[in-house]
This record gives structure tokens, sequence and C-alpha cells, in this order.
């Protein structure tokens, strides 16, 4: 799948990046405004790691060890990344065409196929104290794992989701994804205190604009 977001920008993520009500929606929306003006926030393996940090993806021991490996091997780790990318752009289309009843390219379900096979051989089972546990094998943890795992994710834990309940974020130059867990059903924005007052602004300042013909101030 051919990528098309021109503007690469550094971001530090934050907890108000993470609305999406799961790892694999929050990973899709780091990219932010593919409606209007695409910002990409994954601007090197290391922000890649960071952002799987924050998401509790990885414990902090496999996150050392892929930073050690990047390192290591840069251009290996910048492959990655792109592979990374490609999943991510496979999924937002696999998602949105959920959500229109339209479906997505047979290319973004071959990527979503290769990497959930991935995902699996990613984890093993192991008796613990009694218990059987679903846990990752360190012998195949690379460069890749934490596409293999969002995959992996996607299958396990968002397509059981009602699938009426994924919603794209209705605000301007947004497009984020996320799970709609309100009671009623009927959340609209990713996140109220940015899009959904963003948007309460705008209808404020239409109503006095067709009242008084006052602009509103730009920032």
């Amino acid at each position: 799948m051919k990528l098309s977001f021109p503007v690469i920008e550094a971001h530090d993520f934050v907890a108000r990046d993470f609305v999406g009500g799961d790892a694999v929606l929050d990973f899709v929306n780091t990219v932010t405004g593919r409606d209007q003006a695409a910002r990409d926030w994954l601007d090197g393996y290391p922000r890649l790691l960071e952002w799987a940090g924050k998401a509790k993806l990885l414990a902090d021991d496999v996150l050392r060890g892929l930073e050690k490996t990047a390192k290591t091997d840069p251009t290996a780790a910048s492959t990655a990344l792109q592979r990374a990318k490609q999943l991510r752009e496979a999924l937002f289309a696999i998602v949105t065409g959920i959500i229109s009843g339209k479906a997505p390219p047979e290319s973004a379900m071959a990527l979503l196929n290769r990497y959930w096979r991935a995902g699996i051989v990613v984890h093993e089972l192991r008796y613990v104290k009694r218990e059987v546990r679903l846990d990752m094998r360190p012998s195949a943890i690379d460069l890749d794992v934490i596409a293999s795992l969002i995959a992996y994710r996607f299958v396990e834990n968002l397509l059981p989701e009602p699938q009426e309940r994924l919603r794209i974020c209705e605000g301007s130059n947004c497009s984020w994804l996320f799970l709609d867990h309100s009671k009623a059903g009927r959340r609209r924005w990713c996140d109220m205190a940015v899009c959904g007052n963003a948007a309460k602004s705008r209808r404020f300042y239409a109503r006095i604009r067709k009242g008084k013909g006052v602009s509103p101030k730009r920032r």
C-alpha cells in the first residue's frame, strides 16, 4: 500500500493521544488530520517505541531490547517503521470500511492477515503457578513485533467489540477512530475537550456571524 502523508511531524505522545479505546485505534491515530491536512507523528523508529511504551503494548525490558537493536541497525529499524505504517494505513482502510459498509482493498486484508499470523507466532502458552498464561516468545521478538502485536490485538480485542460502536471523529481536521463506549452510543468526538469544544465554538461563531456580522478571532 502506498503511503501519501507528506508531513511528518515530531510529536511527544501524551495521555490525550490515547482516546481510541484500544491500542489498535490509537496506533491508527498516530496520523491526525486525514480529512484536511494529514500529519504523521511517527518520525522515526524511536518514536514508535515511545508510542508502544505509553500505549502499554510492550514491557520496558522488551522496549529496551528493541531500542538497542534499532541503534545497532538503523536501516533495518527504518524499514520496519515503514512496514508498520503500511499496516496502519491498512487498518484505517479496514475500520473505515466497517464504519461505512464499504469493502476495504484486498491488499489491506492481505496485509492484516500476514501480520496477524506473525502475531500468533509471537505468542506462546506457559504453565506458571498453576495457571496457563499467554506470553511472548523471546526468540520471536524482532523490529516488526509492534506491527505483529497490533494485528493480533485487532483480531483478539477489536473484532469482538460491537462493530456499530466503531466511530470516526466528526471534528474538523481530525478523522481519529474510536470505540464508542458511551451508554447511549451517541459519541461524536474523539475527545469532547478538543474536537467537541472546537465544534461548539464554530457553531457559536457561525451564529454570531449570521446574526451580527462579526467574524471570529483566529489564533
